[in-house]
């Protein structure tokens, strides 16, 4: 494996509907960058492996199914355990850049709470009123 450097804040802006980037892979970690534009909410899910987002830009709140929510910030860590369920939420007022890092190869798929395979987070065009997409990116 080659030695790589990458600068989040450099990174272009993901496609609408697309807010996971793969950045490095193997059979057992992956890691990624998360971009998602204010108002956007993925769906509660869950993974089979502990993982970490790092908020770089903007604010994320993490909602829990008890009804608890957490908020990060720039230079502020979430750590969540393999089988918990959350859902990101991106509440901040700019395009919100996290880092994740999962202790599982890419491409597994995430559950809900009864075990059902959770697909593509349609968010962005099933709720185009409440995300704040800037003019030129739509």
């Amino acid at each position: 494996m080659a030695v790589e450097f990458i600068d989040l804040l450099e990174e272009p802006e993901l496609a609408l509907g697309h807010s996971k980037k793969v950045l490095f892979g193997s059979d057992h970690f992956h890691t990624w960058v998360h971009g998602d534009y204010p108002g956007t909410k993925g769906p509660m899910h869950k993974h089979t492996a502990d993982q970490f987002f790092y908020c770089v830009q903007g604010q994320c709140t993490f909602h829990f199914p008890d009804g608890t929510s957490k908020a990060i910030d720039p230079g502020q860590l979430m750590v969540i355990p393999k089988e918990h369920l959350y859902q990101l939420d991106n509440t901040g007022d700019v395009y919100m850049i996290l880092l994740g890092a999962r202790a599982e190869p890419a491409g597994k798929p995430r559950h809900d709470g009864k075990g059902k395979e959770v697909g593509d987070n349609t968010f962005v065009f099933d709720h185009p009123d409440q995300v704040k997409i800037p003019a030129g990116k739509a």
